[in-house]
């Protein structure tokens, strides 16, 4: 399998507590990865460095030349005056989009009860982090980290995402 992204002896410090100190770890195609830990271990740490989100105090990270990532932070990156369309299908028409059984099954699964004309500002929580994974799902990436991708996700949305991640990935 090949190499697509990694860290080598990896070193992160707070000014009260070191997070991390020579970490290494590799992300190789067809690799899917778990990360488990109390809450404050540094998970959300780890992937913001694999993602390029957080510079380490030291040690590197390596990526394939070329590689495409994506994020699903915890924190809410939507633009609050797009509305549900713009976030999911930016200006394309759709017919340019309608016919992508990607995007078809992202939104079915995740956003079918939405009006795509409603803007961020107008959703609750919970419908903002449907429409953010919707919009991460509906890209092209090569490699996609996913911080607690089923917070707001009521059971029937886990088990979407559960099965349309082992069939994409």
């Amino acid at each position: 399998m090949a190499h697509l992204l990694g860290g080598e002896t990896l070193r992160l410090a707070y000014p009260n507590r070191v997070v991390f100190d020579s970490v290494t770890v590799g992300v190789n195609d067809g690799d899917r990865i778990g990360i488990v830990g109390r809450n404050g271990d540094g998970k959300s740490s780890l992937l913001g460095l694999l993602t390029g989100r957080i510079t380490p105090d030291s040690g590197r990270v390596t990526r394939r030349g070329g590689l495409r990532v994506a994020a699903l932070e915890q924190a809410d990156t939507l633009d609050p005056t797009h509305t549900v369309a713009h976030a999911l299908v930016g200006d394309r028409a759709e017919h340019q989009w309608a016919g992508d059984p990607k995007v078809r099954d992202v939104v079915a699964g995740l956003v079918a009860d939405l009006d795509w004309q409603t803007p961020i500002a107008a959703l609750s929580g919970g419908q903002r982090r449907r429409v953010q994974l919707a919009e991460l799902l509906i890209g092209d990436w090569d490699v996609i980290a996913l911080d607690e991708p089923t917070n707001h996700l009521d059971i029937e949305g886990i088990t979407w995402l559960a099965a349309h991640l082992k069939a994409r990935w």
